[in-house]
């Protein structure tokens, strides 16, 4: 079973993404997008016509129509993306969170975004996106040959970061403890989030990553599957002494269609993706960027995959 999975889509830097067309090559059984699926905001003025933080100061009309928009520029006019969407749906094989830069700008907390413009991003995510089998809401599961999968919304009921404060609902929780328990061999979460890198990640919510570690420490063999960072990268466990928790392994890919600060500098343009392929006795990792197959990062992964899990 094949599932390749990527974040971090931006059209305005790139109209033109053969990257897809790579990935329907591969066959895949699932495509996860793993949020940041279109940016509403991107880089630093004057270097960009929609810095960072500009959706704020939107009306709500303003909002929608631009999120239309840029929903609308990646979903019909990019060939290589449209079909494989298409592909993966009929298959049922398409499923998608999101993040910051689709959920209403850059580190965007649900707390702070006024109802209605939460309210046109969850429409336009169910229309676009059309994967949740939890609606109206965008956390949900599906389960597949070899695993049950999660998917985690970390914006809708998130506030700003602090010891106590809260990313994920208590119904999130709930049902995300719930649905942890199952007789499937793997279990995989998914999140616009990393637990642990970058500078926006759970260890900015200790109550509610330990919370969640607490939940994953009584089930085997989890993954932890994520974007958000521009990088692709294999993270094994970690033991967080302060909270005594160990975090699962997380799998990184970020930075399939964007650049560093929207300048168009080819050195800092990112085509990272991920195929994970299970089967009933092993896994294995295979990392890609623009250079191609990433045979270092991938064997490594996969060689403690298989020693751990």
């Amino acid at each position: 079973m094949k599932i390749i999975f990527t974040s971090c889509v931006r059209y305005e830097a790139f109209k033109e993404q053969p990257e897809w067309a790579q990935i329907t090559d591969q066959n895949p059984d699932y495509l996860f997008l793993l949020g940041d699926n279109i940016y509403m905001d991107y880089g630093i003025a004057p270097f960009s016509h929609e810095p960072i933080g500009c959706p704020e100061n939107y009306s709500v009309q303003e909002f929608r129509n631009i999120m239309t928009k840029k929903y609308n520029n990646q979903f019909t006019l990019v060939p290589e993306f449209k079909n494989l969407v298409e592909k993966m749906k009929l298959k049922n094989g398409f499923f998608a969170i999101w993040d910051d830069h689709d959920f209403a700008w850059d580190n965007a907390k649900g707390a702070t975004v006024s109802p209605e413009k939460k309210k046109i991003s969850l429409e336009l995510f169910h229309k676009y996106l059309n994967c949740s089998t939890n609606l109206p809401y965008t956390y949900y599961h599906v389960d597949t040959p070899f695993a049950r999968v999660i998917f985690i919304d970390n914006r809708t009921d998130s506030e700003e970061k602090g010891k106590d404060a809260q990313l994920l609902s208590n119904e999130q929780f709930e049902f995300i403890e719930n649905k942890l328990q199952h007789d499937l061999k793997y279990t995989i979460l998914c999140g616009g989030l990393t637990l642990t890198e970058g500078h926006e990640n759970w260890t900015n919510y200790p109550s509610q990553l330990k919370k969640l570690c607490e939940m994953i420490a009584k089930q085997n063999n989890v993954i932890f599957l994520c974007g958000d960072i521009h990088k692709n990268k294999f993270i094994k466990p970690k033991k967080i002494e302060n909270l005594n928790i160990t975090t699962p392994v997380q799998i990184i890919s970020s930075g399939m269609q964007v650049n560093y600060l929207g300048l168009g500098i080819p050195h800092d343009d990112k085509h990272n993706w991920c195929m994970l392929e299970l089967k009933e006795d092993n896994i294995q990792v295979s990392f890609y960027n623009k250079y191609g197959h990433q045979k270092k990062k991938s064997e490594k992964a996969t060689m403690f995959l298989n020693s751990y899990l």
